[in-house]
């Protein structure tokens, strides 16, 4: 059914900003679920971004059934400028944003206003399932503001199409269009300057679509460079925060350069035992699933990782870790490289 517009009616709770560019073949099943949200107070702005496919023939079909939707259509600027400009127009207190790819279930919206009325968060996301390919994991994003914060170190730690966040703090920064294909993680990092409460739902409340027309090669590349560089900012802040030697975050990171440079343990033990001890509960959690994750990567090319990783997490471990220390020592015996095929092959398997 059409809702009808009411003159003088209060603006919507929600507008949901959603960036479209040449994806014909998907963008009636992306706007199809946020239409049917069991939460229904909210405008849908739908930019495209300068297609040149049959995406806009679509999308004014649906503007014609449905007066929740405001479209809008120009040259093409690239994301971070579409995300923007959605954000500038948009009349509700909230904005969620969505990939004209992917799937809203149904009671995305609903769960995530209940989440945050619970949790008095600024931004929140929620967990994501991969379809599309024979991958359909779960993403499983740490849930609490604490172990955003500390997820964060290590990487992105919301799915973008995932998110709500206050509108008139998402204005204030913006996204930055240099940080092309990393800007959400650039604009979740600078949002902890700013003290943004973070939170993510534990249950997945969207489906992430993957296929052959996403991230390039050399796309995947620039992601890679950009990402280490707000981690980088976002380590050295923390241990400035922290009163830490920044060399040891410094040999951390090299943990994560392609191709790998062999790190200083005893650095890479310091930091990492000044992250758990300054953390607790799910944050401390999330920082030794990492901590396990690079010490997998350090296994082939730093002999005594078993032994480093086996008394960290008898100090500060809360799972059984006989089968831990099995795979650290065969990636030890075998000296493994992360960089190679076998690692990328076993690295389903060993992942914690």
């Amino acid at each position: 059914m059409n809702p009808e517009s009411v003159i003088g009616a209060a603006p919507p709770v929600i507008s949901v900003v959603l960036p479209v560019y040449n994806t014909e073949k998907f963008i009636a099943q992306a706007i199809q679920s946020i239409l049917n949200q069991t939460f229904s107070d909210f405008e849908l702005i739908v930019i495209d971004d300068g297609s040149t496919d049959g995406t806009l023939k679509i999308l004014t079909e649906f503007k014609n059934q449905d007066n929740r939707i405001v479209l809008l259509s120009r040259q093409n600027r690239g994301i971070a400028e579409t995300l923007n400009e959605g954000i500038q127009v948009a009349l509700g207190p909230w904005i969620a944003i969505m990939n004209a790819d992917d799937i809203a279930l149904p009671n995305r919206f609903e769960r995530q206003l209940e989440w945050i009325g619970q949790t008095n968060a600024d931004i929140c996301g929620s967990w994501v399932q991969f379809f599309g390919t024979s991958n359909s994991r779960i993403l499983m994003h740490p849930q609490s503001n604490e172990a955003i914060r500390m997820g964060l170190l290590f990487g992105c730690v919301f799915a973008q199409p995932s998110v709500m966040m206050k509108t008139a703090l998402v204005r204030k920064l913006q996204y930055d269009s240099a940080w092309k294909v990393a800007e959400d993680y650039d604009l979740w990092e600078r949002a902890t300057h700013h003290g943004w409460q973070m939170a993510n739902v534990p249950e997945v409340l969207l489906m992430y679509r993957q296929h052959e027309n996403q991230i390039s090669v050399g796309e995947s590349t620039n992601s890679d460079r950009l990402t280490q560089k707000i981690r980088r900012r976002y380590w050295l802040s923390v241990f400035s925060q922290l009163d830490l030697n920044s060399n040891w975050a410094d040999e951390l990171l090299k943990l994560r350069e392609l191709p790998l440079q062999k790190p200083n343990m005893d650095d890479v033990d310091h930091a990492f035992i000044a992250l758990l001890e300054n953390s607790s509960g799910e944050a401390r959690a999330t920082v030794f699933d990492h901590m396990t994750r690079l010490y997998f990567r350090a296994a082939g090319i730093c002999k005594d990782v078993p032994f480093r990783w086996s008394r960290l997490n008898a100090r500060f471990g809360d799972r059984p870790a006989v089968m831990t220390k099995l795979k650290l020592h065969l990636l030890s015996i075998l000296r493994i490289h992360p960089d190679g095929v076998l690692f990328r092959l076993l690295k389903r398997h060993f992942a914690p």
